[in-house]
């Protein structure tokens, strides 16, 4: 009988295992969970070196599979001031003031978080000069669409006439053709992004796709390690096990990489091949490079693979830039921007398809989403129909007649909870204005369920935090806004799969993860609460006591 390195007892496990769906202690030996089931079934396990964690009665799951984060832009801003809920202008104001004083001789000052509406007003390259005149100040929106910058900052970037950039990226001028400090989309913020000490290289598997150029010095490449354990370790206390990275690039596999050889990864991490519209059609083809060298294959595809491909389809409702079916309702001729034509997505998938490689796609109007499905459905036809599981991520708008189309394909829908427009908490504005009379198909969690739909749940950090409990909460609290909304709240039970198991089957790993069962991997989190007695309007201040990650632990409150 093999002895346990860790027994966790005295629990109210959640296994996520419909066969056997609790228990009250487990058993883990190296890497993987031996023994699920009562104190007797354990008991015998325990040998001198085992360790044992009494639950107190509390939850212990499955480990958090996060299913969309900009990791690397994540754990750069932990260390920025951070925005997120404030508003007004004196108010944030003093905050930058305070963050200021806190960090003397920064040459550059970076915030994130704010919202398009947080001043009552559009925000100026003016009114950051009021905060900040003498060095280069950069405040980035919540969503990571849009950034401003101020005088200095745009004067250093030499931008303050403009510059040509490509469709759908805008350096916003005045009516005498100055820069108003408004940026828009990667091509224009990255200009400014290239003044911070990073250089913007957290951005680049997002923006370009490519790595740093001119290569990254070994100073800034151990810089650029180090913000990955940060990240990494930010994420573990939050008890996540496993992340599906939304940016790609080679560089960031060669970061992560470096992290695994030298024994230093404490969570799982997922990493795409990211198709941008300024690549030719026939890069995507180079995903399957990219899976050859970093695939499941080597080092046994546990803790740091690629398989997949990201494709940004739109943009986002606040810009007007998400792809609608129909203009916006205030501006009826707008159907927003879409970075690629049918054609072009119909061929990225195909290509990508071919090879067996999964693709998850923004799409967030509903003219994106359906772009999206065409083409996967497009794919089935060229290629023939096989388990794919390609994803959409956000699906924030959804045509009636699409709604059947996600279980129909085999797709998933991977979802942020915590940017729901019913969400307590979440501003309606923009977004209101921006669905009019979609909002019944709009953030439609529960509708995509009653569908049949695979649902999947995640952050997308840092566009939002990135604590799971904040989105669980987000999921179980929303409601609908007005009578002709129906409810998306979802039960505890498909909540808490949707950050765990619904995470594994979107990564083709429910054979391995997402459910506490023998054989399977030990990655598992200790709570410091009973989830299934705590109200679901106080789910957000659970915490972690314990998060164990491929049998090691990775977090200790």
């Amino acid at each position: 009988m093999t002895a346990a390195d860790i027994l966790i007892t005295n629990a109210r496990v959640l296994t996520m295992d419909p066969a056997r769906p609790r228990a009250e202690a487990l058993a883990i030996a190296g890497n993987r969970i031996i023994r699920v089931g009562s104190a007797d079934d354990i008991s015998g396990l325990k040998a001198g070196h085992t360790r044992v964690i009494d639950a107190a009665q509390k939850t212990v799951m499955p480990g958090i599979i996060e299913g969309h984060v900009h990791l690397f832009g994540g754990a750069v801003e932990l260390e920025t001031l951070m925005l997120n809920g404030m508003e007004g202008f004196e108010a944030v104001a003093d905050a930058v003031a305070l963050f200021r004083k806190q960090r003397p001789g920064e040459p550059v000052l970076l915030a994130t978080g704010i919202a398009h509406e947080a001043f009552g007003e559009p925000i100026t390259r003016q009114m950051l000069d009021r905060m900040v005149s003498d060095i280069p100040f950069i405040m980035g929106c919540f969503d990571h669409h849009t950034m401003w910058a101020n005088t200095k900052a745009m004067e250093a970037a030499g931008i303050m006439k403009g510059r040509d950039l490509p469709v759908g990226n805008e350096i916003v001028l005045d009516h005498n053709g100055i820069a108003t400090g408004e940026l828009r989309e990667p091509a224009a913020y990255m200009l400014v992004q290239a003044l911070t000490p990073t250089g913007g290289r957290e951005w680049l598997g997002m923006t370009t796709g490519e790595s740093p150029n001119p290569p990254a010095t070994a100073a800034q490449r151990e810089l650029d390690i180090g913000f990955f354990k940060k990240g990494i370790a930010h994420a573990a206390s939050l008890g996540i096990t496993s992340m599906h990275n939304m940016d790609g690039n080679w560089y960031q596999l060669e970061l992560l990489q470096t992290l695994l050889d030298r024994g230093e990864m404490l969570a799982r991490v997922e990493v795409p091949f990211h198709q941008k519209n300024t690549f030719e059609i026939a890069r995507v083809e180079e995903a399957a490079e990219m899976r050859a060298k970093y695939g499941r294959a080597r080092n046994g595809g546990d803790m740091l693979h690629c398989d997949r491909v990201k494709v940004f389809v739109d943009g986002v409702l606040e810009t007007y830039t998400a792809l609608m079916l129909e203009g916006y309702p205030d501006q009826p001729e707008n159907m927003g921007a879409p970075l690629f034509t049918a054609d072009e997505m119909n061929e990225i998938v195909r290509r990508a398809d071919r090879h067996g490689l999964q693709v998850s796609t923004h799409a967030i109007g509903d003219g994106g989403v359906r772009r999206t499905l065409d083409a996967y459905e497009n794919a089935i036809k060229m290629n023939g129909r096989r388990d794919s599981r390609h994803r959409i991520e956000h699906i924030e708008m959804i045509d009636p007649a699409d709604i059947s189309r996600l279980k129909q394909l085999g797709v998933i829908a991977s979802l942020q909870p915590i940017a729901g427009v019913g969400v307590p908490g979440s501003p309606h504005e923009p977004i209101l204005s921006r669905v009019g009379d979609k909002l019944p198909w709009s953030y439609a969690w529960q509708t995509l369920r009653d569908a049949g739909a695979a649902i999947a749940f995640s952050s997308d950090w840092p566009v939002a935090p990135l604590s799971p409990f904040l989105g669980m909460q987000a999921a179980m609290t929303a409601v609908p806004l007005r009578p002709d909304c129906p409810p998306q709240a979802q039960s505890l039970m498909d909540t808490l799969n949707g950050f765990t198991a619904a995470g594994a089957y979107m990564e083709f790993m429910e054979h391995a993860k997402g459910t506490l069962k023998e054989g399977y991997l030990a990655d598992v989190v200790v709570l410091d609460a009973d989830m299934e007695k705590t109200p679901k309007d106080q789910v957000a201040n659970v915490r972690p006591v314990t998060t164990i990650c491929d049998g090691r632990v990775s977090f200790e409150a």
